[in-house]
């Protein structure tokens, strides 16, 4: 062999060995994040986490293997191999719903269901099985109930009375129970059930009835013999949640605190000077914070000093509003100084934004859940800003869409969505992107 034929021999084996060390990282990523193609009820947001998730680990591993068997890490390979491993786990996914979706449309995939007890409850979960997400791939065998006059849906079937259960799951073969009977009545009856259950491998479910309860996701615990309710469980309060919220705002705090932050206090101290503003450089006030906590929120003073400050909210063509202030609040520069706010705890980078205690004392007389916002940090940006909530509140309906959001973001917090919520941000502060601030 002539010594091209060795080089291309020794390419063609390095490229294939790539190749097995990219296909041997996938595999470790889907066994860590595995696909669910089982899962009966979909939510498009766990399927993007899922492909980014599995996308960023695939790269990782890929990364650790290159550099253990061939002791480089090219940069541009890297990039490659992530944006390679993007687009087919993304088609991946895409092609695995459609397929799964096909399958179940055709009555293949399908869990057969029965349902024990038809109240008002049974009826609407038989409307969920059937028509509440896509994929779901539920058939409904039909109803057992001890009222007679019971009105079914149409195309479900009334098998017979409670008691003719027992003989009907003899010759007939089920994958899930669900039973809506009240265990203080029919305990006897529920356990004889659960005992099938149990014998023939079927998924055996209670359906509560939860008439006058917030129709929202709750957390069941015990006190010895006693089962409770939580209404509300914050994935903050997790140690491990508050770990990572709590390290990310003190890495980015001080990379902005020691590379941006500095230039803008240049910045607005020269602005200040060539406008003949010749005031303090910061404004301090008092907002509302973690636990209803009161503390000190930091910014660049974009207004003149006035009796009104820690009652009005600053409005479009606010008279207040200095020379260069007016240009610092556009771009959102006077916000600069909260990253010292992060650093000491008092805020996080995202997170509700801190209301004036005035307006605090106000909207909680007014606004039911509005104190709830506060069992969460309050942030420099926040869900409800990247969705149209920013700036002046002129009416009661707009603070509440901003509660609102606000509560929706301490329920559904996760590292994904805090990301998410910076990228929205950052596009807002490009130029024209943000009619609302002012």
């Amino acid at each position: 062999m002539t010594p091209s034929d060795v080089n291309q021999v020794a390419e063609e084996r390095v490229i294939l060995g790539t190749m097995a060390l990219l296909a041997c990282s996938f595999t470790a990523a889907i066994g860590i994040a595995k696909i669910r193609l089982h899962e009966r009820k979909i939510n498009p947001a766990r399927v993007i986490w899922r492909a980014t998730y599995q996308t960023i680990l695939t790269t990782l591993v890929f990364t650790i293997m290159m550099a253990m068997v061939y002791k480089i890490m090219p940069r541009h390979l890297i990039i490659y191999e992530f944006l390679c491993s993007a687009t087919i786990i993304s088609t991946w996914h895409y092609l695995a719903n459609q397929l799964v979706r096909r399958l179940r449309k055709f009555g293949h995939n399908t869990r057969h269901v029965v349902i024990i007890g038809a109240s008002e409850n049974s009826i609407s979960l038989y409307d969920e099985l059937m028509y509440g997400q896509v994929m779901t791939g539920y058939v409904v065998d039909g109803f057992f109930s001890s009222l007679n006059n019971v009105q079914l849906p149409k195309d479900t079937s009334f098998l017979g009375k409670i008691d003719d259960f027992f003989t009907w799951i003899e010759g007939n073969n089920t994958d899930e129970i669900y039973c809506s009977l009240p265990p203080s009545k029919y305990q006897d009856i529920i356990n004889r059930i659960i005992h099938i259950c149990n014998d023939n491998f079927i998924d055996f479910f209670f359906v509560p009835n939860m008439d006058g309860y917030p129709r929202r996701k709750m957390n069941f615990s015990n006190f010895g013999k006693v089962t409770v309710i939580k209404l509300r469980e914050e994935p903050l309060n997790s140690p491990w949640a508050k770990l990572l919220k709590r390290s990310t705002d003190v890495i980015f705090s001080l990379l902005i605190l020691c590379s941006i932050y500095p230039c803008s206090v240049v910045l607005v101290w020269l602005g200040n000077i060539l406008t003949g503003d010749m005031g303090p450089l910061f404004f301090k006030q008092k907002r509302t914070g973690y636990n209803g906590m009161e503390f000190w929120m930091y910014k660049f003073r974009s207004m003149k000093a006035s009796a009104t400050s820690d009652t009005l909210q600053a409005t479009k063509d606010d008279p207040r509003k200095t020379r260069f202030g007016n240009f610092i609040r556009r771009t959102s520069i006077d916000e600069l100084p909260q990253f010292i706010n992060v650093l000491k705890g008092d805020m996080s980078i995202i997170g509700p934004r801190p209301h004036m205690e005035y307006h605090t004392e106000i909207y909680s007389s007014l606004i039911s859940n509005y104190m709830v916002r506060h069992l969460a940090k309050p942030g420099i940006t926040g869900w409800a800003q990247v969705n149209g909530c920013r700036g002046e509140t002129k009416t009661t309906d707009e603070m509440i869409k901003r509660v609102e959001h606000d509560i929706w973001y301490i329920e559904h917090w996760s590292p994904l969505l805090d990301a998410d919520i910076v990228l929205k941000t950052l596009w807002q502060l490009l130029p024209g992107h943000d009619k609302q601030a002012y």
